[in-house]
């Protein structure tokens, strides 16, 4: 009897999902359709000489109009190199990430642009800082063909297109979220900025969303938690770590950054973003004011009489076990809770 081989890839399923978004994003071109393809693939677990990288990749479809004008005013972009159709959507992605992946730092996005004939691509930056709206803003209600491609957690992908829609493509066998990651931190956020003045409120939101969104790219997993910012931590539920004598105001220094016209203030809020990214990649609970201050870090959860059975009712590791404690307490000692995954799950408790 003859040895019989068959061998699959998940390359066909992939492609469909990618093109129907992007057709849903106003990008029809079936070259660009593999080309984001491979672009998922490769961002999914993007390494160079062991170096974890993560770039966020704008992919332009066939257009006359200057794209990257309309979703980043003022940038100048950088053009590094140009790949021919011919060399295949492969090889394109490929010469992408190689050349600019480890530029993509410090506010500057990767663009790639179709072409006659192929693709050029290179560098831009949106925004000089954190508290400014950048490209992502502006292209979810521009209707334009561009798409957003990120590493969003491990071997998962997010790509948003210019109406709006947003798909999380994980290469795992983990359970989707029923929500998207976008909208998860935002109601998160708003809980942290609950009890920013009401005129500053919205702007303290979308900036604190922004943040909390790079912090969690890339990571190993995070836990984070929202306490009313005039009550001292009850550390009888909350327990261990490091609880700051002086909080650290995030959000007012960003407000400050915004209305002054000094550089010190916009360095200061860089490197209060510095020290929120350094406490979110330890272990324990971050936690979070609603004035939207930092308030503490490395904290552990403490099981009480009022929270049975939620350590050994809650299945998985020890951050989704101690997640099920801090959503018994929303609505007591805490305003939300957070919890991403290393594999990319996502859950959200804030008080109704």
């Amino acid at each position: 009897m003859s040895d019989t081989f068959e061998q699959r890839t998940i390359r066909e399923h992939l492609l469909g999902m990618v093109a129907n978004h992007l057709n849903g994003g106003a990008i029809n071109c079936g070259v660009t359709h593999q080309v984001g393809c491979e672009l998922v693939s490769l961002l999914a677990a993007y390494r160079e000489e062991e170096r974890r990288l993560f770039p966020q990749v704008y992919l332009i479809g066939p257009e006359e109009a200057d794209i990257l004008r309309a979703i980043a005013p003022g940038s100048m972009p950088l053009s590094i190199g140009e790949s021919q159709e011919a060399d295949g959507a492969r090889q394109a992605a490929v010469a992408v990430l190689k050349n600019c992946a480890a530029l993509a730092i410090d506010g500057w996005c990767v663009y790639v642009r179709r072409r006659a004939g192929g693709f050029d691509f290179g560098l831009f930056r949106p925004s000089a800082e954190s508290y400014s709206a950048g490209a992502e803003e502006a292209l979810t209600a521009s209707g334009l063909p561009v798409v957003l491609l990120r590493h969003s957690a491990e071997n998962t992908v997010e790509i948003i297109n210019g109406n709006g829609g947003r798909l999380e493509i994980s290469l795992t066998t983990a359970m989707p979220s029923n929500r998207a990651m976008s909208g998860q931190i935002s109601e998160f956020a708003a809980a942290a900025c609950s009890d920013v003045a009401k005129a500053a409120r919205k702007q303290a939101e979308g900036y604190l969303a922004r943040v909390l969104t790079d912090c969690l790219r890339g990571g190993h997993g995070s836990l984070l938690a929202v306490v009313p910012h005039k009550k001292k931590l009850d550390r009888k539920k909350l327990s261990d770590g490091v609880v700051l004598t002086e909080p650290i105001p995030l959000v007012q220094t960003m407000l400050a950054a915004v209305s002054a016209t000094a550089v010190a203030e916009a360095s200061l809020l860089r490197s209060q973003e510095s020290l929120l990214r350094g406490m979110m990649a330890s272990d324990g609970v971050t936690v979070l004011g609603t004035d939207g201050s930092i308030r503490a870090f490395r904290i552990f959860v403490q099981k009480t009489d009022k929270s049975p059975g939620a350590l050994q009712s809650s299945p998985g590791g020890a951050r989704s076990r101690a997640f099920a404690v801090l959503r018994s307490y929303v609505g007591s000692a805490l305003r939300a809770a957070l919890l991403r995954s290393q594999d990319g799950r996502m859950e959200v408790a804030v008080q109704s």
